[in-house]
C-alpha cells in the first residue's frame, strides 16, 4: 500500500490525453472553476473572443461530476472578452462575474460585470465604468478592508502602443462604482493583474504584469494602494500572467511569472523568492526558453505538499514543473499538446476536483487576527466554498468577510478592537484536475483528470494549524513544532520502505536524499509531506 502511495507521488499524475473537449467555437482565453450554482462541484466558466472576435462568455456545468460539452449558460451580449474574475459581491453567497475587455484590438470597450442569480448569470452585465480601457485582465479583492470585494483592472495594449493606467472600482454596498478610486502613477501595457499580500501586514497588495516594462507591485497602507510601486522587477519581462504562492514553505509569498516573447525577450517561466516583506528583483528560477509562454498557475498536483507550477504558451504544451523542495527542473515534467501544436493556444489554467475524487472539508480551522491585521491565508487553495466564518462573539455575516477562490485568502470587516481567533469552515479540491482555455477556434478547452488515488480521507478540524512548517529541505536533525502532546512519525524512503516509526517530536535522518513523513495523532494523519534532507 504504500509502496503505491509513494510512486504516485514521484510523478505528475496526468494523462497523456485530454479526458474532456469542450465543442463550442470561440477565442477562449479567461478561465476559472468555481461553483455557480452552489450544488458543490465546480463549473467551468470561461471569457471568450481576446482581439480577434466578438464572442459570448460561457458556463460550462458540472453535472454528476462531468462537465458539459456545450455551454449551459452564454451570455447575450458579445464582446472581446479576455480574463475573468469571481466573487460574491452582494453578499448573498453566490459568486459573480467580472470579465475584462480587451477591445478590437485598438479601440476600447467596456468592461463587464454579471451578477449570479441563484446559479445563473444575469443575460446582459450590468455595469459599465465610464472610462473605457484595453483590459485584459481583473481580479476581485479587498482593497480598503472593509469585508467585500473591489475591482482591479490590468490595462493597456500593447500591439497598438496605448499605454494605459491600472485602476481598482470599489464596491459600494454590492454595487461597484463607475469610477476608479485609485489608478497607477505608471501607464504601461499590463496584461494580469493579482492581489496579493506579499509584506504580510495583513492587507491586499497589488501586483501587476506589464509587456514592455517591469513587472509592479503596489503597498496597501490603510486601505489605500501607495501612489509609486513598492517593488519592480529588474527586468522589463514581457509578462502575461502571474501567480503567488508559498514556493518554499517559509510562510511568504512568492511569484512566478509567464513571459511572452513576442514583442521582444525571452519566452519563459520565472520565480521570484519573498525576501520576508518583498520580492528580490532577480528571479531564483527560469525554466527553458519555448515559443510563447502566455499562462502559470499554482497548485499541489502530486499532494506531496508544495506547490507545483502548470504553464502554457502559444502553439505549445500545457506542462507542469514538480516542485522538489522549492527546486524546479527547467524542462517539464508532465506536458501535452494536440498531433499538431497549432490546435493549442493556452490562454488561462485553473485547477479543481472536477470529478469529486477527494471532497475535503475542513471545520473550525484558527487564525488569528487583530484590528490592523485582517486579511489571512488558509491553510489550503483553490477553495470550493466557505460555510462558515465565526469569532467567540458568534458567527459572522456575509458582508463582514470576503475570500479568494483560488488563492485562499480571506479579509475581514473592520469590526474587532483587540487580538481575535477567526474560525473558518471551508471545502477545498485537493485531488487536482487541470483545465486549459484554448484560443484557437478549430480546437476546444481542454480538461486533465488527476489520476492520483486518494490515499487519505479528510475531515479536518483544527489540525493543520497546530503544525508549524519544518526545514525544507534540511539538514537531516529538526523539531515538528505541534500543540499535539503525543504524535506518532512515520518517514519513508523514495522506494516506499519505511525507514523510521517514533514517538516524540525530535526527528533525525542520517543519510542525503528525498523523504516522505507522515505525523499522526494516534491513527490520525495530521500532516504528509516530501522533504529534502542534505546533511552537509
Amino acid at each position: 500500500m504504500w509502496i503505491l502511495m509513494i510512486s504516485l507521488l514521484t510523478e505528475i499524475p496526468y494523462p497523456n490525453q485530454p479526458d474532456w473537449e469542450s465543442i463550442d467555437n470561440d477565442y477562449s482565453t479567461g478561465g476559472a472553476l468555481v461553483d455557480v450554482d452552489l450544488d458543490g462541484d465546480p463549473d467551468f466558466i470561461t471569457g471568450n473572443g481576446n482581439d480577434m472576435a466578438q464572442n459570448r462568455n460561457k458556463v460550462y456545468y458540472n453535472y454528476n461530476d462531468t462537465l458539459q460539452h456545450i455551454a449551459g449558460w452564454q451570455s447575450s451580449d458579445v464582446g472581446y472578452n479576455a480574463h475573468i474574475s469571481l466573487g460574491d459581491i452582494n453578499y448573498d453567497g453566490y459568486p459573480d462575474l467580472a470579465v475584462a475587455n480587451y477591445g478590437d484590438p485598438y479601440t476600447p470597450q467596456d468592461d463587464k460585470f454579471y451578477y449570479n442569480l441563484s446559479g445563473n448569470f444575469q443575460a446582459n452585465s450590468s455595469w459599465h465604468p465610464k472610462d473605457r480601457d484595453n483590459s485584459f485582465a481583473c481580479a476581485f479583492g479587498d482593497m480598503d478592508g472593509d469585508g467585500d470585494l473591489d475591482l482591479a483592472v490590468a490595462c493597456g495594449e500593447a500591439y497598438g502602443d496605448s499605454a494605459q493606467k491600472a485602476k481598482v472600482y470599489l464596491n459600494n454596498n454590492g454595487i461597484l462604482d463607475t469610477l476608479p478610486v485609485w489608478q497607477s502613477n505608471i501607464v504601461s501595457y499590463f496584461y494580469d493583474v493579482s492581489w496579493v499580500d506579499i509584506d504580510q501586514d495583513g492587507d491586499l497588495d497589488l501586483g501587476l504584469a506589464a509587456e514592455l516594462g517591469p513587472n509592479l507591485i503596489y503597498r496597501n497602507t490603510n486601505g489605500i494602494l501607495e501612489s509609486t510601486p513598492y517593488w519592480q522587477s529588474a527586468q522589463s519581462l514581457n509578462t502575461l500572467k502571474l501567480a503567488f504562492g508559498d514556493i518554499d514553505n517559509d510562510g511568504d509569498l512568492d511569484m512566478v511569472c509567464a513571459n511572452n516573447g513576442q514583442l521582444g525577450g525571452q519566452s519563459n517561466c520565472q520565480l521570484y523568492l519573498n525576501t520576508g516583506t518583498n520580492l528580490s528583483t532577480t528571479p531564483s528560477w527560469t525554466s527553458q526558453n519555448l515559443t510563447y509562454y502566455s499562462c502559470v498557475a499554482l497548485g499541489d498536483v502530486d499532494q506531496d505538499g508544495d506547490l507545483d507550477i502548470a504553464a502554457g504558451g502559444w502553439w505549445e504544451s500545457v506542462k507542469v514543473f514538480e516542485n522538489t523542495g522549492g527546486t524546479f527542473p527547467t524542462t517539464p515534467s508532465w506536458q501535452w499538446s494536440p498531433s499538431s501544436p497549432y490546435y493549442l493556444v493556452c490562454e488561462n489554467i485553473s485547477f479543481g476536483d472536477v470529478d469529486n475524487t477527494q471532497p475535503v472539508s475542513i471545520t473550525n480551522e484558527p487564525h488569528l487576527i487583530t484590528p490592523t491585521k485582517r486579511v489571512f491565508y488558509l491553510n489550503n487553495r483553490w477553495i470550493k466554498n466557505i460555510t462558515r466564518v465565526r469569532r467567540a462573539s458568534g458567527d459572522l455575516t456575509r458582508d463582514q468577510y470576503c475570500f479568494s477562490y483560488i488563492d485562499g485568502w480571506v479579509s475581514i470587516k473592520n469590526i474587532i478592537s483587540q487580538t481575535e481567533t477567526i474560525w473558518v469552515d471551508y471545502t477545498f479540491s485537493k485531488n487536482l484536475d487541470l483545465i486549459v482555455t484554448n484560443w484557437d477556434q478549430s480546437r476546444g478547452n481542454f480538461l486533465f483528470l488527476n489520476t492520483m488515488s486518494p490515499y487519505v480521507s479528510e475531515n479536518v478540524e483544527n489540525s493543520i494549524e497546530k503544525i508549524s512548517i519544518f526545514p525544507n529541505p534540511n539538514k537531516g536533525s529538526f523539531s515538528i513544532q505541534t500543540s499535539y502532546s503525543d504524535i506518532l512519525i512515520k518517514i519513508f524512503d523514495v522506494s516506499g520502505r519505511l525507514i523510521k516509526k517514533q514517538n516524540g517530536k525530535d526527528v533525525r535522518i542520517d543519510k542525503d536524499g528525498i523523504y516522505f513523513i507522515q505525523i499522526y495523532d494516534k491513527t490520525k494523519l495530521l500532516h504528509s509531506a516530501k522533504i529534502i534532507v542534505m546533511t552537509k
